[in-house]
Order: structure tokens, then C-alpha cells, then sequence
């Protein structure tokens, strides 16, 4: 008995403990959510926190571009262009939260943008600043534009073909923003539920990226690179400016009452201050009998700083029971082996045959592109 006695004081006593923990946690969790920003209320308002629901549609792409350059046989000049992206993805889906926190689902219509796609993202802001991270992965066949000489020149081509495999293209964003003048401008009232911009404002922002980008293309038979990757760490700045269309503030206190209607645009150019490119393409000898030998060469290449583009758009509604809004954003990000810091560093691909001296490739030189845009539209219900 005494036992039994003595084990349920333990019990009692390490349930209690433990409630109290998870209490702490929870009220902890709840101030984050529900915590209300240091603003200036004659220009921001702030919702309370509360259940919402959303119904979601978003257009979107996101494609890699690269562009060769060379001589052939120190005659022809030659480009090549290389693109791997996916097709107009179209997708539905919804969103439910409560406060700034939210979870959402989304699924494609109709054909699918490529034949295998993976994508993640996370990201947490408020009046101040916001970080985000994002993953995607995608296969998809790759398209090849291959351009020799001129129409004026004795030998001429001039093709674009889809390879029979797939490529790979795979991604990795890390990226975060500040307001300077986060106490009369709402940044994120124009894409989130929990704030409303009262009176027209705007601010300069301070952002940065991180980014690392990998091309394959070892099914891109008219490509002279077998893949391609590319780490960017890009800081920068820009000005952000909500437009108020129209205001009345909320009746006897009651948030439901509320009626405004925001635009906002954002222009942040960046400078990829750590700019880093490295390829990957095989080297042929071959010798009087015809038998070649391939060597497969990895190239690293440190670039100078170069400008990259980061913007947005959007426009809200806030009325009732009822927030809705509609954001476009486009990214483009760029590398090029002519910016390298050391120009010998670039390991060009090349064939080498025994008893002809020239190069049968000379001058090559790369240029990249990886850019996303998206436009989505949501629908919120405030409970």
C-alpha cells in the first residue's frame, strides 16, 4: 500500500510538472502569434488574431538558361543555348490558420509542368522583417538551340532539338528582408491577414540571399557542359511603397467592420557579392587510329560581384469578414565565366586530335540565367 501510495505522489507530481511545461510553451506560442507590433496606429492597424480559411490560385514558372559561345576550328562561331525549366504550372489549392500562422495545400490542373517535380518552402515575418527558404527540385527534357557559322558563311546550321532524356535542375534559397521604417509601414499588409495599412507609406528595405543552383545536362547532346552549378550570396536594397486606395477604420471597435483596399510595389536589386560558378565537360583525345580517350574536367571559377533582380507587386482587400489579395513576384539571378576573377581558372572542353595543332574549340565562354516568377490570387474567411 505504501507503494502504491508513494508511486502516485510521483506521478501526480511529474504530471504537474509537465503541465506546467506544456502551459509555458503554449502561452509562449500564442504571444508570438498573437503579440501585437510597436506601430503607429494613425497609419497601421493590427487584426487581432483569429481563425481563417483560404482558397488559392497560382501561375507560375522557373527555368535555367545557359548560353555557350565559341569558335569552331578557329572559324565558325558558334552558340549554344540550353534551357531546362517546367512548362506554365497552373495550381489550386487552400490555406487555413490562425494568426500569422498558417498551412497550406495546392495541386496542379490539367498537364502536369514537368515530368518530376519536388518543391518546399518555409518562412516566418512580421512588421520588422521575414526569412524564408525554399527547395525545388525538377527533371524535364531539355531543350537545345545550335547555331554554326552564318547564312552568308560556306557551312551553315541552324537547329533546336529536345533530348530524349531527362535533365535535372535542383535548388536551394535562403533569403530575408528588413524595414527601416516598420512602425508606420506595414510591408506584409498586402499578403498576410493580420495587418491593414491605414494611410499611404513607404520604406527602404535592406535584403539579402543565399542561393545554390545545379544544372545537369548530361542528355543535352548538342551541350558542351555536362552540368553546371552555381553558389550566389547577394546582399542589397531597395524601396517598398503601399499605396492606400481606400480606408474606413474599424466601427465600435469591432475589426470585422474594417474596409481598406492597398496596393504595394517592391524593387530590391541585389549584387552577388559571393558569386561562384563550376562546370563540368569532357575532354576528347584522339590519336591517328581514331581511338579517343575522355577525360572528364571539373572547372571552379571565383566571379566578380554582378547586379540580380528581386521585385514584387500586389494589391489587397480587406472587407468584413472577407481578405483577399493578389501578389506577383519575378527573380532572376545571373553568372557568366567572362566575370571570372581569374580567366585561366575557366577549363573550357576541347578535342584534341593527334597531328592537328589548332583547337578545334577556341574563346568559349558561358553566360546563366535562373529566374522564377509566380502571380497567385487567395481568398481568406476570418471566423
Amino acid at each position: 500500500m505504501k507503494r502504491i501510495f508513494l508511486f502516485l505522489i510521483l506521478f501526480f507530481t511529474v504530471f504537474s510538472a509537465s503541465s506546467q511545461i506544456m502551459v509555458r510553451w503554449y502561452n509562449w506560442g500564442k504571444s508570438l502569434i498573437d503579440k501585437p507590433e510597436k506601430i503607429d496606429t494613425l497609419y497601421v492597424y493590427q487584426l487581432p488574431a483569429r481563425f481563417c480559411a483560404a482558397l488559392t490560385a497560382t501561375t507560375k514558372m522557373t527555368g535555367f538558361f545557359a548560353y555557350a559561345d565559341f569558335k569552331l576550328l578557329d572559324t565558325y562561331e558558334v552558340q549554344s543555348l540550353s534551357y531546362l525549366g517546367e512548362r506554365l504550372c497552373k495550381q489550386v489549392g487552400f490555406e487555413v490558420g490562425y494568426g500569422s500562422l498558417s498551412f497550406g495545400y495546392g495541386f496542379e490542373l490539367g498537364r502536369s509542368s514537368a515530368d518530376y517535380k519536388r518543391s518546399l518552402s518555409l518562412g516566418l515575418s512580421n512588421l520588422k522583417w521575414g526569412l524564408g527558404c525554399s527547395y525545388f527540385g525538377l527533371q524535364n527534357h531539355i531543350i537545345t538551340s545550335l547555331t554554326i557559322g552564318s547564312p552568308d558563311d560556306d557551312f551553315y546550321m541552324d537547329t533546336i532539338e529536345e533530348s530524349a532524356g531527362l535533365g535535372k535542375m535542383r535548388n536551394i534559397s535562403v533569403g530575408g528582408y528588413y524595414v527601416l521604417n516598420n512602425k508606420r509601414f506595414a510591408y506584409t499588409a498586402t499578403n498576410t491577414i493580420n495587418v491593414v495599412q491605414k494611410r499611404t507609406a513607404g520604406s527602404f528595405m535592406l535584403g539579402g540571399r543565399f542561393m545554390w543552383s545545379e544544372l545537369d545536362t548530361k542528355e543535352d547532346m548538342s551541350g558542351l557542359f555536362e552540368s553546371y552549378s552555381t553558389i550566389q550570396f547577394a546582399l542589397g536594397g531597395g524601396y517598398s511603397l503601399n499605396v492606400v486606395l481606400w480606408n474606413r477604420d474599424a466601427i465600435n471597435n469591432d475589426d470585422r467592420t474594417v474596409r481598406n483596399i492597398t496596393f504595394n510595389v517592391t524593387a530590391m536589386p541585389v549584387v552577388s557579392l559571393v558569386n561562384y560558378l563550376q562546370t563540368k565537360a569532357y575532354t576528347f583525345d584522339i590519336d591517328s587510329d581514331f581511338n579517343d580517350t575522355q577525360t572528364l574536367k571539373k572547372s571552379d571559377v571565383w566571379c566578380y560581384p554582378s547586379p540580380n533582380i528581386v521585385s514584387s507587386a500586389a494589391i489587397s482587400m480587406t472587407w468584413g469578414h472577407f481578405y483577399c489579395t493578389s501578389q506577383f513576384n519575378f527573380n532572376m539571378f545571373y553568372f557568366t565565366s567572362q566575370n571570372a576573377v581569374d580567366e585561366d581558372s575557366f577549363d573550357a572542353p576541347n578535342i584534341n586530335i593527334e597531328g592537328y595543332e589548332g583547337d578545334i574549340f577556341s574563346d568559349v565562354s558561358l553566360h546563366g540565367i535562373l529566374y522564377n516568377w509566380s502571380l497567385s490570387a487567395k481568398v481568406y474567411y476570418r471566423f
